[in-house]
């Protein structure tokens, strides 16, 4: 939506620039202005001219200067002086907009006169001929062509096995489709200009009249010509028969209707072009034919561009599945504003003319609807190009994935400016916008020089975004997360992947601010002020927020320690979690359980990270009293090798896995640790395959791990298989009051 409104804007920029030039063009020949002689009155006193003078700034101090230079000069020479009192600007473009409604109201009741005069145009090529003349030039108009068709078939033969290899390729790549499609398109235009030269030749040797040799060379350059050559620029854009080899992304009925319009549509600017030779020739009006013909081509072009928007709106979209909704609304709004832009074409075309500016001629006006048309075509062209130019990620991991699709998407951004100002700059040169004609014309001078100075000055600043983004995308894409970012404990990325990102923001705000304050500069937006109250309000902000100065400030001492990264896991006071986000003046944590927390800076006094350098962990295993602490020793030893063996391990391991021997002794056994090192992140897969291969080892060994139990002391007298029911309550009784804890008095509640 922003690329349309900018569009939007700076072709109303150009309109009213362009109607200034027209207007300034249409003024110098303006004749009746009124003159007036200046009567000199008498001599002032010094301090009367000390007192006026004071008064004036410096732009009407010059202009007094020059004004008694001007004086002096005239007195020497014995000149007059002499001023032009132009009309007020109001009038003059009340002016302009009656010129143009007389010029239309004439076009109209003209229209039976250039009906009579396109008969009388062609009347003219067989009229005044001997007995026998007509039958002379149409047989030197079949010798012509006949000539250039054999011609050409002469050099599709010399040609027959690239067109042979061009019906039978396949290609895979865009590179490769885009070469096949040149060589196809080389070959086509070279049959054609092949075809015009021998036209053209044969047309000097075997036409004798001169009247003959111009009717057939013009009917060759323009009702022949003109719409092969275009012919041959749809089949390398659309390829409507080959959908394979198709540049752009559309369904085949829209390409096959664009391409048979668009050849009718050059068949008739070609035979519009001719007829209007012979006109001239014959002294024939062609203001009004040229009207009609103008009027009924985008008349046809807004109608096909309507009726071919859906295919129109798949070319600008192409086959990205991740369109950004920018371009999506661009996409669905392009084929209206083309049409809106070819109507404005046409207006404008008529509007010049009416006011007797014969700069913009038909065969700019069609040429800038030939540009406007083929937009959607060259953005096609440009994403191809993008997607070349984009190196290849040499990071690996979400983040420079991320950063290569933001790379590519600022390439195609970026060759869309340049696309979009190339369109602009072209279109406005077939207009014919002069900005030099238009400070001569002394109307609206200042404000296109501003209007444009002001778009330039916003085009600089967005692509200074563009390659800021380039530039901290190119290194993100380089960074390679050490370890897992998602796991508790993990290695998170690093140090510039961290800050690379406040950067980006901190220098996208600069660049937004210094943009703005030169803009409305430019628009004579005195930006003083702007600049002093700026000062004031940060003043007052610091004095009023100091916690939000503190957690700033606390802020970049942090990233300047290194005290932490993203996807590291640091523990802050008793909250813990992966460091998601950071801002200027937070950080965002996520804990394990999905919550994410928001931390201050300023309120951060102590900071854990566990996700620096190594990680060592230490496992516990209580066994029975009974048990060979020195088997057990060698068992561990023996996994902590496997372990080793194992490329998946090994390349987290930094310090294997093995016993630490007896750590403690309880009521249930004893306990025995063992610890390992890895890197940050690696330790809970080789906890987990520990965990997994002890147990299996243990009972491999006839190990048990120590569980706790009861035994009960029967008397003497008792016999254990003979206890009554009474006797076997009260043991479970006292069975069960022994596995309870202690309770220690006063620890209840």
């Amino acid at each position: 939506m922003k690329i349309i409104r900018c569009l939007f804007s700076t072709f109303l920029l150009c309109f009213f620039v362009s109607v200034a030039t027209v207007g300034g063009v249409a003024l110098a020949q303006t004749e009746g202005s009124e003159i007036e002689s200046v009567e000199v009155p008498e001599a002032l006193g010094p301090d009367a001219m000390s007192a006026l003078v004071s008064k004036l700034d410096e732009k009407q101090t010059a202009a007094l200067v020059e004004l008694i230079q001007l004086l002096n000069s005239s007195a020497i020479s014995g000149e007059t002086v002499a001023v032009v009192k132009q009309p007020p600007a109001i009038d003059i473009i009340r002016g302009w907009f009656t010129d143009f409604g007389r010029s239309l109201k004439s076009n109209v009741q003209s229209l039976p006169e250039t009906i009579a005069g396109i008969g009388k145009a062609v009347s003219t090529i067989f009229e005044g001929r001997e007995a026998g003349g007509n039958l002379s030039f149409l047989l030197s108009l079949a010798l012509v062509l006949v000539a250039g068709i054999a011609a050409e078939w002469l050099f599709n033969r010399f040609t027959a096995n690239s067109r042979e290899k061009i019906r039978q390729a396949h290609p895979e790549t865009l590179l490769e489709t885009f070469r096949t499609l040149s060589t196809r398109a080389g070959i086509e235009i070279g049959g054609v200009i092949v075809f015009t030269l021998v036209a053209l030749i044969s047309t000097n040797i075997f036409v004798q009249q001169d009247n003959d040799r111009f009717l057939i060379s013009a009917f060759i350059l323009n009702a022949i010509l003109i719409v092969r050559l275009f012919g041959a620029i749809l089949h390398f854009i659309l390829a409507p028969r080959r959908p394979e080899l198709r540049l752009v992304y559309t369904d085949t009925w829209t390409a096959l209707y664009i391409e048979r319009n668009f050849k009718l549509l050059a068949g008739v600017v070609g035979v519009g072009f001719f007829l209007v030779a012979v006109m001239q020739k014959n002294g024939i009006a062609i203001d009004t034919f040229r009207f009609w013909v103008g009027l009924a081509i985008h008349l046809w072009i807004i109608i096909v561009t309507l009726k071919a928007r859906k295919g129109l709106t798949l070319i600008i979209k192409g086959d990205d599945d991740n369109l950004t909704p920018g371009l999506e609304r661009m996409a669905g709004w392009w084929p209206a504003l083309s049409a809106a832009v070819v109507a404005f074409n046409w207006f404008f075309l008529q509007f010049t003319l009416s006011v007797g500016n014969q700069e913009l001629s038909p065969q700019r006006s069609v040429s800038a609807i030939v540009l406007i048309i083929m937009a959607p075509f060259l953005d096609t062209i440009v994403r191809g190009l993008a997607a070349h130019m984009v190196p290849t990620t040499e990071g690996k991991g979400e983040v420079a994935e991320k950063a290569y699709e933001a790379t590519r998407l600022c390439y195609i951004r970026v060759g869309r400016i340049l696309l979009i100002g190339f369109l602009i700059i072209v279109i406005g040169k077939l207009w014919g916008i002069n900005l030099r004609n238009l400070a001569e014309s002394g109307f609206g001078a200042q404000v296109a020089a501003n209007g444009v100075a002001f778009l330039l000055i916003l085009a600089l600043g967005y692509l200074a975004w563009e390659v800021t983004n380039l530039w901290i995308n190119k290194r993100l894409a380089k960074e390679i997360p050490e370890g897992e970012g998602d796991v508790e404990g993990g290695t998170g990325q690093t140090r510039i992947a961290t800050i690379l990102p406040i950067m980006r923001m901190t220098v996208q705000a600069t660049i937004i601010i210094i943009t703005v304050l030169l803009a409305l500069s430019e628009l004579g937006v005195n930006i003083a002020p702007l600049l002093a109250g700026a000062g004031v309000l940060g003043l007052a902000i610091g004095f009023g927020a100091q916690t939000l100065v503190k957690d700033i400030v606390s802020g970049v001492f942090f990233l300047l320690d290194d005290a932490f990264r993203l996807g590291e896991f640091i523990e802050v006071g008793t909250t813990m979690g992966i460091v998601e986000k950071i801002s200027v003046r937070s950080l965002q944590l996520r804990s394990a359980l999905g919550a994410v927390h928001i931390i201050p800076y300023g309120s951060m006094s102590q900071l854990t990270n566990n996700s620096r350098d190594w990680v060592t962990m230490k496992l516990k295993f209580t066994i029975p009293f009974d048990t060979d602490l020195e088997k057990v020793r060698k068992i561990f030893k023996k996994i902590g090798q496997e372990l080793q063996e194992v490329p998946e391990h090994a390349a987290v391991l930094i310090n294997p896995f093995k016993s630490q021997g007896a750590a403690d002794v309880t009521d249930v056994g004893i306990v025995i640790r063992g610890k390992f090192t890895t890197v940050p992140g690696g330790q809970w897969q080789i906890r987990k395959e520990i965990y997994s291969r002890v147990q299996k080892a243990f009972e491999e060994n006839g190990i048990e791990f120590a569980r706790k139990e009861v035994r009960v002391q029967l008397p003497e007298h008792m016999d254990p298989g003979n206890l009554t029911e009474d006797q076997k309550k009260v043991v479970s009784a006292a069975a069960s009051q022994a596995a309870e804890p202690d309770v220690v008095e006063g620890s209840k509640g």
